[in-house]
């Protein structure tokens, strides 16, 4: 292994004003290398993108570019690999050093027109904007966990507790659905805390901006970046995006911690509604019998760790004065615990959640005749009682019920009717579980029919039906043998409203498995008048779309076929009634993005990079988890011949989505301002 600081010998890159070696001592406290060494991907995602930028205004020409890039390339594939290791101060001036180890001159000029404060303000936006697409993701894992139990508990009612003490009943699957409802609350505070992180700094400089005149629109797409910083001050200074993130970890680190506590008590034997998860609880070093359900307890300490995180960096911020100071390299280390807390926590607590088998008899001794006392006071509210009246009544007869060790409904008739006339065993008689549920079947409260409301709803924002995510289709949604078979297998024809949740079906495998981006129920729904489909006896097993990204552009979208449907054709002719959409709206091509480039280009597709595909970069690929490692290939149909060629001259100068600027002509950029 070769380290950077073996090969380079080179002084440090603040040092022609300050001769003097640093101590020892003060270059521990100094060096960030061991915690933002990390960042190496993104540090070279913004040296490839920054070195377009530099040649785009002359610092660099043609050939220099190349070199550099291919340094890039060869350096992240040595790091990736475990064959180089960094040494140096910090990541940013690491990966320097190494560059010009590797490329000499393009290294040495790569620094021009930025400062560390810039690039490190850079580099953490976009590991936040990561983590968040990360932590989304896994929240979203979590609901389907639980989405999971609550379909799993069907009817199973249960008592729902206030102050540790039975109150009143509920679905057993409402409990399981009141920690979606805050995990949905923790999705907006994650996708708040990536939208205030998709700003890019670059172009701060050290505080006072860079005299360097380049594209920073397109520098910002080339990053992943849809808003640009207007004032170099407060973009070197500002995390408030990585508070943003942090706090919205601890908001989830509570709501699991809740969750765990409510796991660990279900557990416990004093309960009883669930036994410990086997693979995901451990025993005693001493107690032979003991189960413990070690997950949910870890569960419920992590969230101090990501409470505190969010707490350390407020206190780090709240006494510095405006623009970069050094005190900012302590933020990385709460963003990285946080996140590396998370990936732990989420990865386990899923499969155990779902992994829980429920004791029905142990939950159905939950519901004792105390449940129904609000229900007794409401009937006598239903006879005229005024309810502090009511509730006074039902108050005594409880009182007198326990004093005397019986239910209620045992007390003798004379005595029930002194404590109230509504008393008659005729009332008592028609209270029950079922009937307290069916009162309150109506949002928000615990009976059937709201429950089935609230599951259709996050099974329709989760965009992945509970009942299809035990199916595994294929690792593709479009395997390579679509085009063989019989083709006239199933009518294909556009899809209605009712087809929204076969499409939802076909495509929730896929989703799973990574292979397509989740799209919504009600997304889908929205959209449907862009799909075709194909029917075999009454059940839809193949879709297709077409998305207008522009008024030249197409792209065939959710494209996906039933496992045991392929091989028969399906795909090409979804392909063909797309492209045919297409050339109703006279668009001049189609593009796809695919893993299977066989399949496309015997469609008549052809492959080209995504860099020249602006348009979709910026609608979807922008917001894509994976984005900064994508394996999938844009292929392009040309329905006008040279259209593609036409469009090259536009795909670097057509204007992004920001606001804040116009755009310049590359070729009117000068070195420097005058």
């Amino acid at each position: 292994m070769t380290s950077v600081s073996e090969v380079a010998g080179a002084p440090a890159v603040w040092q022609g004003r300050i001769a003097a070696e640093l101590d020892a001592r003060a270059r521990a406290l100094n060096d960030s290398l061991p915690v933002d060494g990390r960042l190496w991907p993104e540090e070279l995602l913004l040296s490839r993108a920054y070195a377009h930028s530099l040649a785009e205004c002359g610092v660099m020409n043609a050939a220099e570019l190349a070199e550099l890039l291919e340094a890039c390339e060869a350096l992240g594939q040595d790091l990736a690999a475990g064959r180089v290791s960094l040494a140096g101060e910090d990541v940013h001036s690491a990966i320097e050093v190494e560059l010009i180890r590797r490329c000499g001159e393009p290294g040495r000029k790569l620094h021009t027109g930025r400062s560390r404060n810039d690039q490190v303000a850079t580099l953490v936006r976009l590991r936040v904007m990561t983590l968040c697409d990360t932590m989304l993701e896994g929240v979203r894992e979590l609901e389907r966990a639980l989405v999971v139990q609550a379909h799993a508990s069907g009817d199973l009612a249960t008592a729902a507790h206030t102050h540790l003490q039975p109150a009143q009943p509920v679905l057993l699957a409402h409990l399981w659905l009141a920690y979606a409802q805050a995990f949905e609350r923790d999705e907006m505070r994650c996708a708040a805390a990536r939208e205030a992180a998709d700003c890019m700094p670059l172009g701060a400089g050290a505080v006072a901006g860079s005299p360097l005149v380049y594209d920073r629109v397109a520098l910002a797409g080339r990053l992943g970046f849809s808003r640009l910083a207007e004032n170099s001050v407060d973009a070197v200074g500002d995390r408030d995006f990585a508070l943003e993130y942090l706090n919205a970890a601890a908001l989830l680190g509570l709501h699991i911690s809740r969750l765990g506590e409510d796991l660990v008590m279900w557990c416990s034997p004093y309960f009883g509604w669930y036994k410990p998860p086997l693979g995901f609880s451990t025993g005693s070093s001493l107690l032979p019998q003991k189960r413990n359900p070690d997950v949910f307890e870890l569960a419920r300490a992590k969230s101090a760790r990501l409470i505190s995180n969010a707490q350390r960096l407020a206190l780090l911020l709240k006494g510095l004065p405006s623009a970069y100071q050094k005190d900012l390299q302590e933020d990385k280390e709460a963003i990285f615990d946080t996140a590396q807390t998370l990936e732990v926590l989420l990865a386990a607590l899923a499969p155990a959640i779902a992994a829980l088998e429920p004791c029905a008899e142990k939950i159905r001794a939950s519901l004792s005749p105390d449940l129904v006392a609000v229900d007794l006071a409401d009937a006598l509210v239903e006879a005229g009682v005024p309810f502090r009246d009511a509730h006074a009544a039902v108050g005594r007869l409880w009182a007198l019920a326990e004093e005397r060790g019986v239910k209620p409904a045992e007390l003798a008739l004379d005595e029930r009717l002194e404590l109230s006339q509504h008393f008659g065993d005729a009332r008592l008689a028609g209270l029950g579980i079922e009937s307290a549920l069916a009162r309150r079947g109506h949002a928000p409260g615990g009976g059937a029919a709201s429950v089935a409301a609230q599951l259709e709803r996050i099974v329709a924002r989760l965009g992945a039906p509970p009942a299809a995510r035990p199916e595994s289709p294929a690792r593709v949604a479009v395997p390579s043998p679509l085009t063989g078979g019989e083709k006239e297998s199933g009518p294909l024809r556009r899809a209605t409203l009712t087809d929204v949740p076969g499409i939802a079906r076909i495509m929730a495998g896929y989703v799973a498995q990574g292979v397509l981006l989740p799209r919504p129920v009600s997304e889908l729904y929205q959209c449907i008048r862009e799909f075709h489909v194909v029917e075999e006896n009454g059940e839809i097993v193949a879709c297709g779309a077409l998305r207008v990204l522009w008024d030249d552009l197409g792209e065939v979208r959710s494209l996906a076929v039933r496992p045991d449907h392929h091989g028969r054709g399906l795909g090409a002719r979804l392909v063909e009634a797309v492209v045919e959409d297409a050339r109703t709206l006279k668009l001049p091509r189609v593009i796809a993005l695919t893993r299977e480039l066989a399949f496309f280009e015997r469609c008549g597709f052809t492959a080209l990079s995504r860099d020249r595909l602006p348009r979709k970069v910026w609608s979807d690929c922008v917001r894509c988890p994976k984005r900064h490692a994508c394996d999938e290939i844009a292929v392009v149909l040309d329905l006008v011949p040279g259209a593609s060629a036409a469009a090259e001259p536009a795909a670097g100068s057509w204007l992004l989505p920001i606001p804040q600027l116009a755009k310049t002509a590359a070729s009117a950029l000068p070195l420097v301002r005058s």
